[in-house]
């Protein structure tokens, strides 16, 4: 059919009322979905571009039942416990000067008192401690029979913490993140990700050779010397060398201050980096030494935990006491000094 006639069908008057379908060619406008699939597919995401409600969260919590636990008034050897937490991953967070704070969050879920350690049976005061939830497939019999006479669940790690008698936990104890005051400093320990057998640039921050002049053999990242030739013969103990990398190599970080804390999502906000990869379990206790003594003063411990009281109200979000001066209030200083006349 030729072009014309097909222009002049179109131009006479039908008595039916049907819809005539125009080419797009002929001039008809387009629609708004150019094809089907488009629309399909626009209905198709709607089904998953739902918003979600978020909860209102809490700004105080109070607790229906009493602790059991005693108040101790520490000594001067009182050591308290400390914790297991997942390590979730790392953020910012502003206080109320406006400065940033880049923190570590760990979650404490889950976290229970598991056994006691005494002198008299063991040799040495300690808590076996253990955090979250694991498969009875997975568990041995030992641990399955020790869980059903503490009537606790199966866990999926087990640390020990050493602490005095007076600072001792009864089984079955669930920890909270009350159990550390914002401000004070915490030493952390976890293991980082195994990376198999690595060189000594990798492993230690060599250097290495000269990557164009003095290196004729292919030695650019070796170890280099290990020990001396005719003398002593013999490599020293502790030497540098290409080793493994991996879960058995501990990454320890000391005096982190503790940002905030978050009791109704169970989060510790932990100020700078921390050993470990995503959902690792992390060891968590009081700094020793110099930085302990710093912070005993200026902030309160809970000797040996924080202990509820029924009928009273606690902040769920506690941050760390800010600085009085506004840390962008910067001395004037003048430029020159006025010449003496």
């Amino acid at each position: 059919m030729c072009f014309v006639a097909m222009i002049a069908m179109l131009g006479r008057k039908r008595k039916t009322t049907e819809h005539v379908c125009i080419p797009l060619w002929v001039g008809a406008r387009r629609s708004f979905y150019a094809s089907k699939w488009i629309r399909r597919l626009q209905l198709l995401n709607e089904k998953y571009n739902y918003k979600v409600e978020r909860e209102e969260e809490a700004e105080y919590e109070e607790k229906k039942e009493d602790d059991k636990i005693e108040k101790v008034y520490p000594l001067w050897n009182s050591r308290r416990t400390g914790l297991l937490g997942y390590k979730i991953g790392c953020m910012s967070i502003w206080d109320v000067w406006g400065v940033k704070h880049a923190v570590t969050v760990v979650q404490i879920k889950n976290c229970y008192v598991l056994n006691q350690k005494n002198i008299s049976k063991n040799g040495y005061e300690a808590l076996e401690i253990g955090i979250g939830n694991m498969n009875v497939i997975k568990q041995s019999k030992n641990n399955i029979g020790n869980y059903i006479k503490r009537k606790l669940g199966f866990v999926h790690k087990i640390k020990e913490f050493k602490c005095t008698s007076d600072c001792f936990l009864p089984v079955q104890h669930k920890f909270s993140p009350r159990h550390f005051s914002p401000g004070q400093n915490l030493f952390i320990s976890s293991s980082i990700k195994n990376k198999g057998f690595s060189g000594a640039m990798k492993k230690w921050g060599f250097s290495g050779k000269n990557q164009s002049h003095g290196t004729e053999s292919k030695a650019h990242r070796s170890l280099g010397s290990v020990s001396m030739g005719k003398t002593v013969n013999i490599v020293f103990r502790n030497k540098k060398m290409n080793t493994h990398i991996g879960e058995k190599s501990l990454v320890k970080c000391s005096n982190n201050k503790l940002f905030r804390i978050n009791s109704l999502k169970n989060l510790l906000f932990v100020k700078g980096p921390i050993g470990g990869y995503k959902n690792k379990v992390v060891k968590i206790s009081d700094a020793k030494g110099r930085a302990f003594n710093k912070f005993k003063k200026k902030i309160y411990l809970y000797y040996p935990t924080f202990i509820y009281k029924k009928g009273k109200k606690y902040k769920n979000v506690i941050d760390m006491p800010h600085s009085v001066e506004d840390p962008f209030l910067y001395n004037e200083i003048p430029l020159y000094e006025p010449a003496d006349k």
